[in-house]
């Protein structure tokens, strides 16, 4: 069929074959029109050969050693996290109003509720082979300084007691040293 129908077709000036020959396979022999094509530049035989190269497949490679780099991934991916929570806390200023309180209540408390969920983020990874400790310490040490960061923030916004005068109600009257009382005007 293919042969029959570029054999019948009249070529024209301005069209360009780049269909292979039907008798090959992929353009792999020398017979066909894709042979008279160059290779594409940093194309290479040798890289086509599973056996002479040294990079393998994701399917290839060692499971575990595949499991504890997703691991490290899943561990350090509340810093991405963090960026964009900084940046929408800035965006929110520093005036105490219903939008920075909502945005600094929403980064106080996704970090909470991740590493509530500490478990089942890493239980797709574990098999007993692939350690998981150091990762999941350090997704939780992460989650914690974004949920510091959004207690700076309400800070900053007035909305913790950090100052003296947010106590003055717990504060206890001193006793008077003097009293004074009803007096005559003198003159």
């Amino acid at each position: 069929r293919c042969s029959a129908s570029m054999a019948g077709s009249a070529r024209r000036r301005w069209e360009l074959a780049l269909a292979t020959d039907c008798a090959t396979k992929g353009g792999k022999s020398g017979d066909g029109p894709s042979s008279a094509l160059p290779k594409p530049l940093g194309y290479s035989e040798a890289a086509l050969d599973s056996d002479s190269g040294k990079a393998l497949s994701k399917s290839q490679q060692d499971p575990v050693a595949l499991k504890v780099k997703k691991s490290w991934e899943v561990a350090i991916s509340p810093l991405s996290q963090f960026a964009m929570n900084a940046f929408m806390l800035w965006m929110s200023g520093n005036q105490p109003n219903i939008f920075s309180i909502m945005i600094t209540s929403y980064v106080m408390y996704n970090p909470i509720k991740a590493i509530a969920s500490v478990g089942a983020t890493f239980s797709r990874l574990e098999d007993g082979r692939v350690p998981l400790a150091l990762p999941k310490a350090l997704f939780i040490a992460l989650n914690l300084g974004v949920f510091v960061f959004g207690l700076l923030k309400m800070s900053w916004l007035g909305l913790l007691p950090t100052e003296p005068a947010d106590w003055i109600s717990f504060y206890s009257v001193r006793p008077s040293a003097e009293h004074v009382s009803g007096g005559f005007r003198l003159a």
